[in-house]
């Protein structure tokens, strides 16, 4: 006969096995999206998708994981990191990510043109955040667009419609 105690540990080994995300806990949903920094003339070429200063925003639900296909089409160096939104841009060095892998490997280098990365996170706080291009003067000059986690949201969405192809 099993005793209280020996129940216990066999419910703990086996969520452990089973991935770690607790007893009936389901991994995160996923939304994936393409960004595209550089994508043809506005705002000087620094944009993402032919978006600036946050003309773009993806809305998420809470605990989704974000997976970004980056792609550099500029002639300039870009990158992408997830930052919580602020009034005024970063002007000394890139701001540490919002969620962790929320950036690309080289913030402030950036990737060259015609290079691609892929960023991976999970929004697991709600709140309002820009995904902005690292490189220094890039944010600064506009090349900023926003990120919404919502708390409510059921389904990622995207404004302007069309800006950002969803694949669920």
């Amino acid at each position: 006969m099993r005793t209280p105690w020996g129940v216990l540990a066999g419910v703990v080994v086996g969520a452990l096995l089973a991935g770690g995300h607790g007893a009936g806990a389901a991994p995160p949903r996923t939304v994936t999206v393409t960004l595209v920094a550089g994508l043809g003339p506005a705002n000087g070429g620094l944009n993402f998708n032919g978006y600036a200063r946050g003309e773009l925003t993806l809305t998420v639900p809470r605990g989704w994981r974000v997976t970004i296909h980056y792609r550099n089409r500029s002639a300039l160096r870009h990158s992408l990191v997830v930052t919580p939104a602020t009034a005024a841009q970063p002007d000394a060095a890139p701001p540490t990510p919002a969620f962790p892998g929320a950036a690309t490997r080289d913030p402030l280098g950036g990737i060259g043109p015609g290079h691609e990365e892929t960023v991976s996170f999970v929004a697991e706080r709600a709140g309002r955040y820009e995904f902005l291009c690292g490189v220094l003067g890039h944010a600064q000059a506009g090349m900023w667009d926003t990120l919404v986690v919502s708390p409510s949201a059921r389904a990622p969405r995207v404004h302007p419609v069309g800006a950002l192809e969803v694949v669920q």
